[in-house]
């Protein structure tokens, strides 16, 4: 506890700490949902900049071979958001299952924040309860193909 407790002593006194946290509100939200999507877990998705995005700024520095700063930037936004070929925390499958296309597409609508891996537990059944409330549609948290197709069809619907 006290050497958390002096990490962030040590990390909040910094002039950069203070520049970091002064980052446009949209442009962290950017690169906390990005983030999430790549499985980084930045805490939320909030636009609120904190010890726990600035984690998973560091890891996706870390893995993509970035300085590490540990600070939100357009650069960074840019690099997570159309960096070919992505960056990600753990394995992907070449083929997404339903599970992953559910958790993708929670995470881009702002339901899910957690690693895209396949893995359904109690947070991403939360977000799927909390997706089908406000869908309109029955809520048992459970995934299923129909659903992983709605969310397909939600995200084409709002690229148009």
């Amino acid at each position: 506890m006290r050497a958390g407790a002096m990490m962030l002593a040590l990390v909040t006194g910094t002039p950069a700490w203070a520049a970091c946290q002064s980052s446009q509100q949209p442009m962290v939200e950017g690169i906390q949902r990005e983030l999430a999507v790549n499985g980084f877990d930045p805490g939320g998705i909030d636009g609120r900049f904190g010890p726990r995005t600035s984690e998973a700024i560091r890891q996706y520095e870390r893995a993509a071979k970035l300085t590490v700063t540990g600070c939100p930037s357009q650069e960074l936004l840019d690099h997570v958001s159309f960096h070919l070929p992505k960056v990600y925390s753990r394995v992907r499958p070449d083929d997404p299952t339903p599970e992953t296309e559910v958790q993708a597409g929670l995470t881009m609508r702002g339901f899910y924040v957690g690693a895209v891996d396949g893995r359904i537990g109690e947070r991403t059944r939360a977000a799927i309860r909390q997706y089908q409330r406000e869908a309109n549609l029955p809520v048992d948290g459970q995934v299923t193909p129909e659903l992983a197709q709605r969310l397909r069809d939600d995200r084409a619907t709002r690229a148009r």
